[in-house]
């Protein structure tokens, strides 16, 4: 149903009191069931931290006190494995400049772990404080560019951070011409095994062009296209099936843009999809989008795609993908066709499928804390019984716990099914649209959502 719209109509989201006041330039990011969010700026820069329970519609002020981030704006926030990284957005001072302002907070714990005192020695080995940068996950890596350091010009840097070692790295920057160059206020989402960043400004010219980096081969490409959006800083990206949605945004010093634009990523093509009712339209710059949905792409423990090497390497191996100890679904979801095997040909074993991982809320349980030791290998192989068409041939412990997870248990469970903002139904998906430029008149950030069922869309 390519090309057809479907409830492409912005509404107020539900929000019930004490709410964040409205704002711009701040960070949001998804993770187990929650939208957190933090700081940005309103009158003033603003240091609070807040998050939004998805299911029951409310807001939650946490401590940020103690080895929380200052007040920060324009800085960037990803989830990976339950926890947050929160990068830049500090005040530009010569303090600042001198320090890798990156901030990790472990949603289980509800702890701070402030990493930004970088010993002088070593300070070339990870980037300093800068503003309007990207940030994305990828594999087991967190991939900032860009951004601007205040004074002192726009960058091009590109930098890695490995969550498990929370060592940087600097990608080498690419000859003149052959990369987008220094720019910020750009967006970034990773879909397969490419990076696609759009606009942003490069001094002070808004920009319309599309780069892919691709992770595997270590190089950027420009796509060149006859159609798309026009030049625009400011706007927001999501990967929502094999697409990306880009809504708003603008030319710097002029309203903002209440387009929502549609990329395809197998075609290469653009389409710019149109509101019903125009009335209902939010035109914002500065603001965040996030999707919650089974289609909608979600970064909070996986990227797109598998690392390579969780597909099997013997040829008569039946592999079955691991799935993270927390993630375990109810078990009234299991025919979901989430998982879906298919045979290799050549190998004639069966691997799993590529897809954009459902984590998030949208007919899923929320997320439980599971620890191996629950869950003995003879008591796995029976749950696994119960479903037959997710008993693949396993050949460990691990593997059998993690498939275990995917079936959950019949009996005794805890989860609680989530059917996503508003009481949608679990086969909608929903785009949020958190705070942005202008401010709303009210007081309580303005937070919107768009509805589209997983049938068609878009």
């Amino acid at each position: 149903m390519k090309g057809k719209t479907a409830h492409c109509d912005w509404k107020s989201a539900p929000q019930k009191k004490p709410s964040p006041c409205d704002r711009y330039k701040h960070a949001c990011a998804i993770c187990r069931g929650f939208v957190y969010l933090y700081g940005g700026r309103n009158t003033t820069s603003l240091r609070d931290f807040w998050r939004y329970n998805i299911e029951k519609s409310e807001w939650e002020m946490l401590d940020c006190s103690r080895d929380g981030p200052e007040e920060l704006e324009e800085h960037s926030m990803v989830a990976y494995k339950g926890t947050l990284y929160i990068f830049g957005g500090m005040v530009d001072s010569a303090f600042t400049q001198a320090k890798t302002p990156l901030w990790i907070y472990d949603i289980g714990s509800a702890r701070w772990t402030e990493c930004r005192n970088v010993p002088a020695e070593t300070e070339s080995l990870a980037p300093t404080n800068r503003k309007g940068h990207s940030a994305v996950v990828y594999d087991s890596s967190m991939c900032i560019y860009g951004g601007y350091f205040g004074i002192r010009g726009i960058s091009q840097e590109f930098w890695t951070l490995h969550f498990d070692t929370r060592k940087w790295l600097c990608v080498s920057s690419p000859p003149h011409g052959a990369g987008p160059g220094p720019r910020h206020g750009h967006s970034a989402v990773v879909y397969h095994a490419g990076m696609y960043l759009f606009g942003g400004l490069m001094g002070l010219s808004e920009q319309k062009d599309l780069w892919k980096w691709d992770f595997v081969s270590s190089s950027w490409s420009n796509i060149r296209t006859s159609q798309g959006p026009p030049p625009v800083v400011g706007h927001a990206a999501i990967v929502f099936k094999d697409s990306m949605l880009i809504f708003g945004g603008g030319i710097s010093n002029s309203s903002p843009s209440d387009d929502l634009w549609k990329y395809y990523f197998h075609t290469q093509t653009w389409k710019k999809l149109s509101s019903t009712t125009k009335a209902n339209v939010s035109p914002k710059m500065y603001h965040c989008i996030l999707g919650t949905g089974a289609d909608f792409q979600t970064t909070s423990d996986f990227t797109n795609t598998f690392p390579s090497h969780w597909k099997s390497k013997r040829k008569d191996h039946h592999q079955l993908v691991a799935i993270p100890k927390h993630a375990r679904f109810c078990s009234s979801f299991r025919h979901q066709p989430a998982y879906q095997p298919f045979r290799n040909e050549e190998s004639n074993a069966i691997e799993m499928k590529t897809f954009s991982l459902p984590l998030e809320p949208g007919g899923f349980c929320t997320f439980q804390t599971t620890l191996e030791t629950e869950l003995d290998p003879s008591r796995a192989m029976g749950i696994l019984a119960k479903d037959k068409s997710l008993l693949l041939s396993v050949s460990s412990e691990k593997e059998t716990f993690a498939a275990a997870q995917i079936v959950g248990e019949g009996e005794g469970t805890d989860c609680q099914r989530v059917t996503g903002v508003d009481e949608v139904s679990s086969a909608t998906n929903v785009l949020l649209l958190i705070g942005g430029k202008p401010l709303s008149s009210f007081s309580e950030i303005s937070f919107r959502q768009m509805e589209f069922d997983s049938l068609g869309l878009l």
